[in-house]
């Protein structure tokens, strides 16, 4: 139990000192893959995110992909049923599991022997995508690791939150700035008229 609390506190601590406001968060999650592949002893670990203009979740995050190179339909493979159920899953099995989507290892060219999955839940309770990690190193994954990565999960989710709300903040503050800029020259130019 104390070894778990260990694992689960080190994680929390190396993700804290990631999450900057002002640092891009595609930055801020390589990086915090790059941890919880070591705490999870993992070869990959991915983040899937939900696009609703073409409903497919989409590579956000990963350490050995590019951005946006694999996608898949919201309901498809592991990671689809767990944005869908909102259930996270453990399978051990990978190609014996029929919710494994083989055609992610066709694109890739990565062989997936087990995994876990979660989903990225907002505070809002907003299903944002999923987060996984693949082929443990020393055999199987545990409810342990399925435990870490939810603590992974809801970091990650804040993290992407909070993202979204900054920038949209620094958007709005932009477009303020530029409105009170005009209102300004024009009311100048009234005076210079009068």
């Amino acid at each position: 139990m104390e070894e778990k609390m260990t694992r689960s506190y080190r994680l929390a601590e190396k993700f804290s000192q990631l999450f900057d406001l002002e640092s891009k968060i595609d930055t801020v999650l390589s990086a915090s893959l790059y941890y919880l592949n070591q705490f999870m002893d993992s070869e990959r670990s991915s983040i899937f995110i939900f696009q609703p203009w073409n409903q497919k979740l989409t590579i956000f995050s990963s350490l050995d992909l590019e951005k946006h190179e694999v996608s898949i339909p919201k309901s498809c493979g592991v990671a689809g049923r767990v944005f869908v159920d909102r259930q996270p899953a453990v399978v051990n099995h990978a190609y014996a599991d029929n919710r494994f989507y083989r055609e992610v290892d066709e694109m890739t060219g990565f062989k997936t022997r087990n995994l876990v999955c979660t989903p990225l839940l907002d505070p809002r309770d907003h299903c944002l995508g999923t987060l996984q990690s693949l082929n443990k190193n020393g055999g199987d994954f545990s409810a342990d690791d399925l435990e870490l990565l939810n603590l992974a999960a809801r970091m990650m989710a804040v993290a992407i939150n909070n993202s979204r709300q900054y920038n949209e903040l620094v958007v709005t503050n932009e477009a303020r700035r530029k409105l009170l800029r005009k209102l300004t020259e024009s009311s100048s130019n009234i005076f210079d008229k009068a």
